[in-house]
């Protein structure tokens, strides 16, 4: 009976070395399929912790980097409409010069002005329509003083280093830029539309270089964020990535060791038979 005792035991600890190859060849595979080494908190508890310190930090990078991008689109779409407002009030010089000279008469010169006119109220149509997701644009909206502030979260923390104010575009309504009262149905008021049509034109094309300048900040940031979240990827991967080869050679061994314990449990299972069958002709 102490024999067949001692068989069993052998066989017990044969089984659990099966056992543990073939949960160690099935961790190779799930590694292996991930691609993550750190199948479970149990392979490296301090790493990890540190692989999930380093995967929340991407995360909020990769979300402050989606922000920079809709800040930029924001400014993107103001810039159009500065653009086409430029175009308009570019037009709109054109026509006073060409009203002021004296050859023409007062029914050309009245169809310049009705021109005129109607390049105001298209001015006025941008300015109060154009907008970004319920954001108007050109209105004053996103003045410098407005109580509207557009911020765009560019950081992970909640200083005000982490943030980037949009607010560079003040009123652009032909009444902001003063040419709305202008006429020029006569050489003189032709003459006298001159100086406040370059002074809007100044002003439009002032908007705009704060507009481009803040872009160009956006786009700075939006470099850097991506360094960071490349820089602390390759830092995860080397803490949590599967090295393929270490992992493949990891499988063989424990399939080695689990077709070695199963043969030796074969072995010594018949062994426990051979000697029950002698047993039970001696008694």
């Amino acid at each position: 009976m102490a024999q067949e005792i001692g068989l069993s035991a052998i066989n017990q600890s044969i089984l659990r070395a099966v056992e543990n190859s073939r949960s160690n060849s099935n961790t190779s595979l799930s590694q292996i399929g991930s691609g993550n080494r750190l199948t479970s908190a149990g392979i490296d508890p301090a790493g990890s912790a540190l692989s999930s310190q380093l995967r929340s930090e991407i995360a909020a990078l990769s979300q402050a980097s989606e922000n920079t991008s809709a800040g930029a689109n924001f400014l993107n779409t103001a810039d159009a409409g500065l653009s086409t407002v430029s175009d308009l009030v570019a037009r709109g010089r054109e026509l006073a010069l060409q009203a002021s000279n004296g050859t023409l008469g007062d029914a050309e010169r009245q169809t310049l002005n009705n021109e005129f006119t109607s390049i105001r109220d298209e001015i006025d149509r941008i300015a109060g329509g154009s907008e970004f997701n319920g954001q108007n644009l050109l209105d004053g909206n996103l003045g410098a003083n407005s109580a509207n502030q557009v911020n765009i979260q560019v950081g992970t923390e909640s200083g005000p280093e982490n943030q980037i104010n949009l607010n560079v575009v003040e009123d652009t309504s032909a009444q902001a830029l003063g040419i709305d009262s202008l006429d020029i149905s006569t050489a003189q008021g032709a003459l006298n539309a001159l100086a406040p049509l370059e002074q809007a034109q100044s002003q439009v094309t002032a908007a705009r270089g704060e507009v481009g300048a803040t872009a160009n900040r956006l786009s700075s940031t939006a470099a850097n964020l991506g360094v960071s979240i490349e820089n602390f990827s390759r830092a995860e991967n080397e803490i949590a990535g599967t090295d393929i080869a270490e992992t493949i050679s990891n499988l063989r061994s424990s399939l080695l060791q689990t077709r070695v314990g199963l043969g030796a449990l074969q072995q010594s299972l018949q062994s426990e038979s051979l000697v029950g069958r002698l047993l039970d002709t001696q008694g």
